[in-house]
């Protein structure tokens, strides 16, 4: 039997804005290779999770270990080394308007591996952009791409550092159906293509059946049930089975 490497442990996790408690003492830990989709509803702290995980916010409390090394106690030279390691698809796509495609897929390459040949820049972001299907984008605008087509570009960019881990941050939202199932099919096909680690925050219950090997329902700011898709659908603690309600009525 495979043996489950821990690549993210996060234990007894506080985080607090002024008297607002938004993660209380949170416990969760993604193995290599796996995706974990952490439900929760509207501000109750997902997003400064893996903030948190990524460096952008401090914390209060508790561990958190990336790699084994505690995000806490990184000097900022190390930290910026550890996020090169780290891919991060933000809710917004968070793309550089005044850049074409294809110079915001440069961007971190230029910034985290200082890469100087020109030939070797066009190739890298030439083939990333070829795994989201949008090879074709490359001298386009932010401004003319459709909402799918940023949230592609989005996740192309995190991948275009090869991460072990990707971060995402509500990939679906704001996306039709249709478009939110490509963007979940393309999500699978990368962490089997690049055996990425990620956590990925959603509300989207169709994104985390197709994506998640495992889920997280983050209640009160802990890590209150965990499980795979079917045990928490069919689970009888009210607190849970109200995530699934509206998925059962369609389904």
């Amino acid at each position: 039997m495979k043996t489950k490497e821990p690549i993210i442990v996060v234990s007894h996790l506080q985080k607090y804005f002024g008297t607002n408690k938004v993660l209380t003492d949170f416990n969760l830990q993604v193995n290599k290779g796996e995706n974990v989709v952490v439900l929760g509803k509207s501000g109750c702290g997902k997003s400064v999770l893996i903030k948190c995980i990524a460096g952008l916010l401090p914390y209060d409390g508790g561990s958190i270990k990336v790699f084994g090394e505690e995000i806490a106690m990184l000097s900022q030279k190390s930290l910026d080394r550890l996020r090169s390691r780290i891919g991060f698809v933000f809710q917004s796509s968070a793309l550089y308007d005044s850049m074409t495609v294809g110079e915001n897929l440069e961007f971190p390459l230029l910034h985290h591996r200082k890469l100087k040949s020109t030939q070797k820049l066009k190739e890298i972001v030439s083939s990333t952009l070829e795994n989201v299907g949008l090879a074709h984008a490359v001298n386009l605008m932010p401004s003319e791409l459709s909402g799918g087509m940023r949230k592609r570009i989005g996740l192309a960019r995190a991948l275009v550092m090869e991460p072990e881990i990707i971060l995402y941050d509500e990939p679906t939202t704001g996306l039709d159906p249709v478009t939110g199932s490509e963007i979940s099919n393309l999500m699978l096909k990368m962490q089997e293509k690049y055996h990425t680690s990620s956590i990925i925050i959603s509300h989207d219950l169709n994104c985390s059946k197709a994506t998640a090997n495992r889920l997280c329902v983050m209640i009160n700011g802990i890590n209150y049930a965990e499980g795979t898709f079917d045990e928490l659908e069919s689970s009888s603690d009210p607190n849970i089975s109200s995530f699934f309600e509206s998925y059962r009525h369609e389904h």
